[in-house]
């Protein structure tokens, strides 16, 4: 007996296990700043903190808006679920919006708590979705979609929402 791929991805993808570890990591690197065990790192300097708050509190923001665009404004499940490559909208921004907001939410988080440690959590964030992203979807989309996908993978970005580049 073979195994065959299936006709579309999952709906939910591979995104609980990123986003359960992403949120797990973040509550507890919370809590222990809370707690002061990681107090070294503690931004003290008051524009520097304001500065680090501020900028979490848009990042949230981004986020939220992100990942509305992804859900609501794409019809992502009815596209996921009839097998369409999702290339307009926020997806002509990002390709996977839905894991981009999370790691931003994540990462708002973590600059409003203001601690030089947890400035190193994004970048593990980042390159633990890039590998989950490269192994997973992307190898599907691109063994579904071929050139399409390739294509639409070499002007927009992974992760991060930035308008589409020019592809001559």
């Amino acid at each position: 007996m073979t195994k065959t791929s299936p006709s579309h991805l999952p709906v939910l993808g591979v995104g609980p296990l990123y986003v359960s570890g992403i949120f797990a990591v973040t509550i507890v690197a919370s809590i222990f700043n809370f707690l002061g065990w990681i107090a070294s790192g503690t931004i003290v300097t008051g524009r520097v903190r304001s500065l680090m708050i501020v900028a979490g509190l848009i990042i949230i923001m981004l986020a939220v808006i992100v990942w509305v665009l992804a859900v609501f404004g794409s019809h992502m499940v009815e596209n996921v679920k009839t097998g369409q490559l999702m290339t307009s909208g926020i997806y002509a921004w990002v390709r996977h919006p839905v894991y981009s907001s999370f790691l931003l939410l994540n990462c708002g988080i973590l600059l409003t708590e203001v601690n030089w440690w947890l400035l190193a959590l994004p970048f593990i964030y980042w390159v633990a979705l890039t590998i989950l992203m490269k192994c997973t979807e992307e190898r599907w989309l691109e063994n579904e979609f071929g050139d399409e996908y390739t294509q639409y993978a070499a002007r927009v970005n992974r992760i991060f929402p930035w308008p589409p580049r020019s592809i001559h």
